[in-house]
């Protein structure tokens, strides 16, 4: 006598929902939101004004690290040797532009030092389809590619 294997019906949705969170659910590792105190090039007799506004300089690199450094270059990479163009920052107050171009290069090589180590990162899962969504992308361009380069 054979045996009746019959499942459950909500298998069927239980189990491919519980496949698509798991896969959607990711985990992101960026730059902490707290500027390392590394970060900052203070020298120790600074005044409270100078000391000020080198903290505001430096938190602005930090900022523009994290909006956008963080997500063109991998984590646990070294940064090239030479900032990107996109690595400037405009203050409304000051310092002047001077000061400001010349801190460009000096904040670079501080980031190159705290981006290779670990307590400037955090990890944090985060809700994401792109795994769903990048191949269908990719398919699409491909067969747009394909088909643009047989007409021409």
């Amino acid at each position: 006598m054979a045996k009746d294997y019959r499942y459950p019906r909500w298998l069927l949705v239980i189990v491919p929902a519980v496949v698509f969170i798991y896969f959607s659910y990711q985990p992101v590792t960026e730059l902490r939101s707290e500027m390392p105190a590394q970060f900052v090039d203070v020298r120790p007799n600074a005044g409270a004004a100078e000391r000020a506004a080198e903290e505001r300089i430096a938190q602005a690199y930090w900022d523009l690290a994290r909006s956008d450094i963080q997500w063109k270059y991998a984590h646990g990479v070294a940064l090239p040797d030479s900032p990107p163009e996109r690595f400037r920052i405009s203050l409304s107050e000051p310092p002047g532009p001077e000061v400001l171009a010349a801190s460009r290069l000096p904040y670079w090589r501080r980031l190159q030092r705290v981006w290779l180590q670990p307590s400037s990162w955090v990890t944090a899962r985060t809700w994401s389809v792109d795994w769903l969504t990048s191949p269908v992308i990719s398919v699409i361009e491909w067969i747009r590619s394909f088909f643009k380069s047989k007409t021409l």
